[in-house]
């Protein structure tokens, strides 16, 4: 009886082992332990696509070219990037690239569904933390079927935001200007703020904008001076976005 009880247990097991390991290989994806059509990069799997990535930063950096300080202050479990699935089957991601850490950019990956390097870009993203709620989301899903990523610019009191919108997987273009902060730019009393709200409409984007002065009070508050509501349409090109009136934005105080 003990003999037929520990066959029986043996065969539970076995039939539950493979059972798991049918469900854990039925899903196409770069990064196995998720399941779904997009999902974020530990530092294992990111240093593994990194080392296939191969793409010309656009310039020479003098000094270190090696795995070192960028990716020791992570820990493998660690999050680094983001990835979607696209239409044609094959994913995306954004990547921090921390195995060139003095190259200080992102790399977008086109990656098929065993894990290999299709092609790579390199992506600035300026000083990402101006404009990022995470270092590891750069890369976001939008209406029409579109992915985009934001490259910050910054300053002196001084923060924009450029969002880079594409379908499929290309080298980074012009982007659409959706946020301004410049802390003195008007006399040094007055603080200027561009926010905005995106629509997208077939191949056109539509930017409603919110332009507004601000003067700080004694009570370290700011007032409202001055608000102006607007709309600039934006179409693709081959450089990238183009604004079809870029009068307003251009007003944007200095």
């Amino acid at each position: 009886m003990k003999t037929i009880f520990a066959g029986i247990c043996f065969l539970a097991v076995l039939f539950n082992f493979n059972s798991q390991k049918r469900n854990f290989h039925k899903g196409k994806n770069i990064y196995t332990e998720i399941i779904g059509d997009s999902g974020y990069i530990r530092k294992g799997e990111a240093l593994r696509l990194l080392s296939q990535a191969k793409y010309d930063p656009g310039t020479e950096w003098e000094g270190r070219d090696t795995l070192d300080l960028e990716a020791r202050i992570y820990k493998f479990s660690d999050t680094i990037g983001k990835y979607y699935r696209m239409d044609n089957g094959k994913y995306i991601a954004l990547l921090c690239d921390i195995i060139h850490p003095d190259r200080n950019m992102f790399t977008l990956l086109e990656i098929n569904d065993k894990g290999e390097v299709l092609q790579a870009e390199p992506y600035y993203a300026g000083m990402h933390q101006c404009c990022w709620e995470r270092h590891y989301e750069g890369l976001k899903k939008y209406p029409g079927g579109y992915f985009g990523t934001k490259s910050c610019g910054t300053g002196s009191g001084f923060c924009s935001s450029y969002l880079y919108l594409f379908k499929d997987f290309s080298p980074q273009g012009n982007g659409i200007s959706t946020y301004i902060y410049s802390g003195w730019c008007i006399g040094g009393e007055i603080s200027c703020h561009l926010t905005s709200d995106m629509e997208i409409k077939n191949d056109t984007v539509t930017m409603h904008y919110t332009m507004e002065h601000l003067k700080e009070r004694r009570n370290g508050k700011y007032k409202t001076v001055f608000s102006e509501k607007f709309d600039v349409k934006y179409v693709e090109r081959e450089q990238g976005w183009v604004a079809l009136d870029s009068t307003k934005i251009q007003e944007f105080p200095d």
